[in-house]
């Protein structure tokens, strides 16, 4: 294979458009012998005929050079979009960011998330995989992912680091027609006797078992479900009621039905959503500025 360089590839394409080894050397800046001397050795590395030297009309391409010029064109033209993504990739326009997303957090974020920074940050890919809870940790951990959006349940320190980003603060939901779905608040108290239906999430069924034990509640669960809106339709066909954290924007559920959302007037601890990493992999100069801008987007939902 030639081992021909970029250099001697504008140098050649210098004469080509000029016309001649003084005018190519005027063209780039450099010595006219320097131009002759790149050519000549050109032609002996490919073994071409590039030019032919009249004395009246300087160099002339030849069929070879014809043809030879079209490549060296798309070469140049690749080196110079190579030139750009090193440019890029050194002001952290461009790369790639391994984003993890907790399954029930995802539906309300992800999509917005991905679109916004898609505008905002164009040269920047983000490879997003939606995991539970235990699985983003440990995909952080070996060094899976870059970033992950999930709950602070009881993240180690030693092993993560994280930026908060939000807090979701359980509430409520009934099916409409319930004796309680006219209220603005109730307490937990008042759902103590009826049927439960459980979020059965990893980490999420802890924290609302946790919020009945502190009250001294045991709920009598009737039906359970990793998936929320499984949780919503269940609640909506009178099966029983159930707490969640995460609030869509329409009551409406998948089958049809409608849920009440109503207030804890109980203290309760919300649940924070964060964007956590590798404890020894705080954000750099690119995964920063996205970091920041899950912060503000968050403040918007």
């Amino acid at each position: 294979m030639s081992k021909i360089t970029i250099r001697q590839c504008e140098y050649f394409r210098a004469v080509a458009q000029t016309g001649g080894i003084a005018s190519a050397a005027r063209a780039i800046g450099i010595s006219q012998p320097a131009v002759a001397q790149s050519i000549s050795k050109l032609e002996d590395m490919t073994g071409l005929v590039l030019f032919r030297r009249l004395h009246a009309r300087g160099m002339v391409l030849t069929a070879q050079g014809t043809e030879f010029l079209r490549h060296t064109e798309e070469l140049l033209a690749c080196a110079e979009r190579v030139d750009q993504a090193i440019e890029g990739i050194a002001d952290n326009r461009t790369g790639t960011i391994r984003l993890g997303c907790f399954q029930s957090i995802a539906p309300f974020c992800l999509a917005r998330i991905v679109r916004g920074y898609r505008d905002l940050a164009p040269g920047v890919v983000l490879e997003v995989k939606e995991m539970l809870q235990e699985e983003l940790m440990v995909a952080i951990g070996q060094n899976e992912l870059d970033l992950a959006i999930m709950y602070d349940l009881g993240l180690d320190p030693g092993l993560f680091g994280w930026r908060g980003l939000s807090a979701a603060k359980p509430y409520l939901i009934v099916p409409e027609g319930h004796r309680l779905a006219h209220n603005t608040s109730v307490s937990l108290s008042e759902i103590a006797s009826e049927d439960y239906i459980l979020f059965d999430a990893p980490r999420s069924r802890e924290y609302f078992h946790s919020i009945f034990a502190h009250h001294g509640i045991s709920p009598r669960i009737v039906f359970r479900s990793a998936s929320i809106e499984s949780v919503r339709c269940s609640v909506a066909n009178g099966l029983g009621v159930s707490l969640l954290a995460m609030r869509p924007v329409a009551n409406e559920t998948y089958d049809g039905g409608r849920v009440v959302p109503i207030e804890l007037e109980e203290n309760l601890p919300p649940m924070p959503i964060v964007a956590a990493y590798k404890a020894d992999h705080a954000p750099g100069a690119l995964t920063l500025p996205f970091v920041d801008y899950c912060e503000q987007l968050f403040k918007e939902l």
